[in-house]
């Protein structure tokens, strides 16, 4: 069974949204000399910043804002880790 970890899907999420911003900054310098006259590449550019702006919100549901009293936290080598959040600090 795959098992994916908060921390990978953080790493996965911030590669998507470099690769989105990447492609939407090529994206911008294709068309910008030349001739868009349905507003094709308008159209592209605001569904790849919802896009982004989806991907980011669902990055920062997912990294906690910890409030947790400092007894539920634990410091594993040298990374803090809270028990309660289950994410490293």
């Amino acid at each position: 069974m795959f098992v994916m970890t908060v921390q990978k899907a953080i790493k996965i999420l911030d590669w998507w949204i470099t690769q989105k911003h990447q492609a939407m900054e090529t994206l911008q310098e294709k068309w910008k000399n030349s001739d868009d006259s349905y507003g094709i590449s308008k159209t592209l550019l605001d569904y790849d910043q919802v896009i982004v702006s989806n991907l980011e919100s669902i990055k920062k549901e997912l990294v906690p804002k910890c409030k947790h009293p400092k007894n539920m936290r634990d410091k594993v080598g040298n990374q803090w880790y809270c028990m309660n959040c289950n994410f490293d600090l």
